[in-house]
């Protein structure tokens, strides 16, 4: 049997890292590989996984002289050594603050064969509260925002299958024969939202993603992400969210969602004035701005990925997956403005520009 690759990114998490490790060692799936890279990290954590793990041939571990960000890191390692792989069918993503239980590998591969899937989401359960979710992947907002499925929700609400706008790279596979058709991350991100690109670009592609309830993993949920989570971070999600929709939804999507552009952004315009959220009006205002100065970069994007898909996704099809925004924001907006229930900018960032 082939083995299976399994890429794991240690951000300075040294227990953390040999927690998530420990549950791969377990699995009952039973032919794979793990290659461990160390980002950089501190503390010479990446020299104590090397000595840790020297003699487990089931694993090798990488030290990165540099923190390269999540995606570059990933790029890294999938181009120096998974895509040489030649007898790798599957790739699958695993963050270092995670436990999988010991049939996720199993469960994964078994529903990407059963439901012909070229992206397998997890069912992503929060580790301190073990009754809510932390995702079961992506939807997408027709207004462009894609977004995690369930979160915060009863883990019983997801016990069914269901196909979905691609996956949280925290814990999910990739066929490879798709990711050597459309590429692996888009090396425009660093860290936050590659994965979310990566999945709409293979929906675009005429691809298929699933969400597997039995492929189970349990998250620490973001430890390196809130120690970054600022405003400069917040604004390039939604850089983020901007360039993804406009390179690479279909034109005509595009042009039936205007109304509902200029609908959603006046509408945060005007809540964020009468609402003194200042730090997010200068957000709105920094990426539309930004998609502006950026539109000829965008277009080009635009034009090699368009180029270079055979069968792209029909208006129609799409605009099936798609969730209108209205109802969604309307949620949003109860709980953030009427009820003050904090987001994760509120909780973990500040409201200084860096």
């Amino acid at each position: 049997m082939n083995k299976l690759p399994i890429i794991v990114l240690n951000w300075n998490g040294l227990e953390d890292t040999k927690e998530c490790i420990e549950s791969l060692l377990s699995q009952s799936y039973s032919s794979y590989h793990i290659y461990l890279v160390d980002n950089h990290s501190d503390n010479l954590e990446g020299q104590s996984l090397a000595s840790l793990y020297q003699d487990n041939d089931q694993i090798s571990v990488i030290l990165n002289a540099e923190n390269l960000g999540f995606t570059k890191a990933h790029i890294q390692i999938y181009n120096d050594i998974i895509v040489q792989l030649s007898d790798a069918k599957f790739l699958c993503l695993l963050n270092n603050d995670t436990f999988a239980d010991p049939n996720w590998l199993h469960e994964l591969t078994k529903a990407a064969e059963e439901n012909d899937a070229d992206i397998v989401s997890s069912k992503m359960i929060q580790y301190f509260n073990r009754d809510k979710m932390d995702n079961a992947g992506h939807k997408m907002l027709n207004t462009g925002e894609i977004i995690p499925i369930g979160h915060g929700e009863a883990t019983n609400k997801y016990k069914d299958s269901f196909e979905n706008m691609g996956a949280c790279a925290g814990a999910c596979l990739y066929r490879m024969d798709m990711l050597k058709q459309i590429g692996f991350f888009d090396p425009h991100f660093s860290t936050g939202y590659e994965d979310a690109e990566l999945g709409l670009r293979a929906i675009v592609a005429g691809y298929k993603a699933v969400y597997c309830p039995k492929a189970i993993v349990y998250h620490k949920m973001g430890q390196s992400i809130k120690k970054i989570f600022d405003e400069s971070y917040s604004l390039m999600i939604q850089n983020s969210i901007l360039y993804s929709y406009f390179k690479l939804v279909p034109t005509f999507n595009i042009i039936i969602a205007i109304p509902s552009f200029i609908f959603k952004y006046a509408s945060m315009f005007v809540i964020d004035i009468l609402f003194f959220r200042i730090k997010y009006l200068k957000i709105i205002v920094k990426s539309l701005n930004n998609l502006w100065s950026n539109r000829h970069y965008i277009r080009n994007s635009r034009t090699k990925f368009y180029n270079s898909t055979k069968e792209p996704i029909s208006t129609f099809d799409l605009s099936r997956k798609l969730q209108f925004f209205f109802l969604f924001d309307v949620k949003r907006f109860w709980s953030q403005i009427i009820l003050r229930k904090k987001n994760s900018f509120d909780q973990y960032g500040t409201s200084e520009s860096k």
